[in-house]
């Protein structure tokens, strides 16, 4: 018998968790769903072979997105090998 595969994570680092809290409630919000999704989407996306959702910023290990909607672009590093999306940078305009 083998073990079912685990979703996709999101990790944000502790600059980028900052910067979310410090984001007004209405917004903070838009930006905790977007990733939820970046979660979802992206991983199944990354699992049936594509790639996820953003523009390259290397070899297709960094990827820089926006919210759409919304003030804000972040950058982030797909680790396949543990499923996670890392979350290294959030910029966004009050």
């Amino acid at each position: 018998m083998t073990a079912p595969r685990r979703g996709w994570t999101v990790f944000c680092t502790e600059h980028a968790a900052g910067e979310i809290e410090a984001m007004p409630t209405p917004l903070h919000d838009a930006v905790i769903e977007h990733l939820k999704e970046l979660a979802r989407r992206g991983g199944a996306a990354i699992d049936e072979g594509g790639p996820p959702p953003g523009h390259p910023v290397d070899d297709g290990v960094a990827y820089t997105s926006t919210v759409p909607g919304h003030p804000v672009i972040y950058e982030y590093v797909v680790q396949a090998d543990i499923r996670e999306f890392r979350v290294t940078t959030i910029a966004w305009l009050p």
